[in-house]
């Protein structure tokens, strides 16, 4: 349907007005090196935009099943826009969302166009750091909520760290020096500009700081639809996040234990890790594995909150870019890891859902994945290598994969505590410290996470629907219905049962 393909450019375009770093993500590169004009006036037209183009998606008539999850799809992406800009008000009481325009890994990591010109659009995205940060402190209001300050602070500090380690080393060999140049005093004053905004957060800011932010019951329940077109469900995910949390604990109990690595490692030892772990996804046919994809293994310098990450082409990159599996700077696996990590972000996991989201049909679902079904995806790939015998190969894979778990059910139970059940802060750390074992700094800063950002319960939420999802299936983990849900790409998990045939 023409109308619908029209409405789909003119919905991402108003969204990518606002959040261009999200356009990048996906391969749209026009606006790559573009930073948002993030005024007040600037975003409420943009909200207008998104409230006319609402009216229109919702005439629209005669489409097929699959016209309409493609418009359910673009639905969500404006109601989440219109919540947290008018309900949760991001622009105005969040110092944290500010950073998403500073965001620059998707030029440092993924090799989609010539080296020197990735970094140049990069140090023209923190080139307008004082201009982001002076929109911010225009924006925000005078009392903010204290849990979305210091968390707010927590990534800003994080951030600018990383900036200063840029400007000493540069951003690394495979950049060509004179770009690079321009780049570390980017990166030097991006740095600056970060502090000179925490200072002013510390000082002007947290003494007057509320001690309200919950979106209460009501408000988590309309993120809930916005964001995954969940109905009704804040308690509903309270109960499964509590019975997930059990069931994970009690497994992590009865789980051989891990220790740390008896041998040194590097990335010939991740390989086979990955390999061990794509072999077995194909003997046990669990999901179809595709040819190889070209992933590398590279080291990371960027701030990361687990051991890895992916950094995959975008729907629209050339499939040549390859994708690249990202190792935090430091990090010393125990025993089991680099299998957790294989899992979880290749074999069948991550990796492997992106090269079928990017194939999936449908415009919409291509530009707008859900979040609950990418991070739940990583989740559910521990569920189902577990249960088809993988412990039998790498028997210490399944504790470091549970501790994870763990952490992720924490996540979605202080979410739902701290928006929807009156749970204060400090319960929430204890929570992270005394059931999930972080060491106390970590568990308050995710704690704080939780109070600042209800998506960081998405794997949680992902990966309930997609158990619950293969239970009214009749249960079988086999490739047939894992081929035929990854296909019809990472559609927000309320639409799960639609998209399915």
């Amino acid at each position: 349907m023409a109308l619908l393909d029209q409405m789909t450019d003119r919905v991402s375009a108003a969204v990518w007005n606002l959040h261009p770093r999200r356009a990048v993500g996906v391969g749209k590169h026009t606006y790559d090196g573009v930073v948002p004009d993030l005024s007040a006036g600037a975003i409420e037209a943009g909200l207008d935009r998104l409230g006319r183009l609402r009216e229109q998606l919702t005439g629209l008539a005669g489409l097929t099943p699959g016209q309409e999850v493609e418009r359910e799809v673009l639905l969500g992406v404006v109601d989440r826009e219109r919540f947290e800009a008018s309900v949760a008000r991001r622009w105005s009481r969040d110092p944290g969302s500010y950073l998403e325009a500073l965001d620059i890994t998707v030029y440092l990591e993924r090799d989609y166009a010539p080296a020197g010109l990735r970094l140049e659009r990069a140090a023209a995205v923190l080139g307008e750091a004082g201009s982001v940060l002076r929109t911010a402190r225009d924006n925000l209001d005078p009392v903010l909520p204290r849990a979305w300050v210091e968390a707010a602070l927590l990534q800003i500090g994080s951030v600018a760290a990383w900036l200063r380690g840029l400007e000493q080393t540069g951003p690394g060999p495979a950049f060509p020096a004179d770009e690079a140049a321009w780049f570390r005093e980017a990166a030097g004053h991006a740095a600056a500009e970060l502090g000179s905004f925490a200072a002013w957060l510390r000082e002007e800011r947290l003494p007057a700081a509320a001690d309200a932010f919950a979106l209460g019951r009501e408000g988590l329940e309309e993120w809930l639809w916005a964001t995954e077109r969940l109905e009704g469900a804040a308690e509903d995910a309270a109960h499964a996040g509590a019975a997930l949390l059990e069931e994970d604990r009690a497994a992590l109990a009865r789980a051989v234990p891990s220790g740390p690595v008896p041998a040194p490692w590097g990335p010939g030892a991740v390989e086979a890790a990955l390999d061990r772990a794509r072999r077995f996804v194909a003997d046990r046919d669990l999901v179809t594995v595709p040819g190889s994809p070209g992933l590398r293994v590279l080291g990371g310098s960027r701030p990361a909150r687990g051991p890895g990450w992916l950094q995959a082409p975008g729907s629209y990159d050339d499939p040549a870019t390859g994708a690249v599996l990202c190792l935090a700077h430091g990090w010393v696996p125990g025993r089991g890891d680099l299998d957790a990590l294989a899992v979880a972000l290749a074999w069948p996991g991550r990796l492997l859902q992106g090269l079928a989201a990017a194939a999936a049909p449908g415009e919409a679902r291509k530009r707008f994945p859900s979040r609950a079904f990418e991070e739940g995806w990583e989740l559910y790939s521990g569920d189902l290598m577990a249960e088809a015998g993988f412990g039998a190969w790498a028997p210490a894979w399944f504790p470091a994969t549970l501790r994870r778990a763990v952490v992720e059910d924490c996540r979605l139970v202080c979410v739902t505590g701290l928006h929807a059940r009156g749970m204060a802060v400090e319960e929430a750390a204890d929570l992270f410290i005394g059931v999930a074992g972080l060491p106390e700094a970590a568990g308050r800063a995710e704690a704080l996470r939780c109070a600042a950002d209800p998506g960081c319960a998405a794997g949680a939420l992902g990966r309930i629907a997609f158990r619950r999802l293969r239970r009214r299936r009749g249960g079988e983990a086999r490739a047939a219905f894992h081929d035929a849900l990854l296909s019809a790409g990472a559609v927000p998990v309320g639409l799960l049962d639609r998209v399915l045939p």
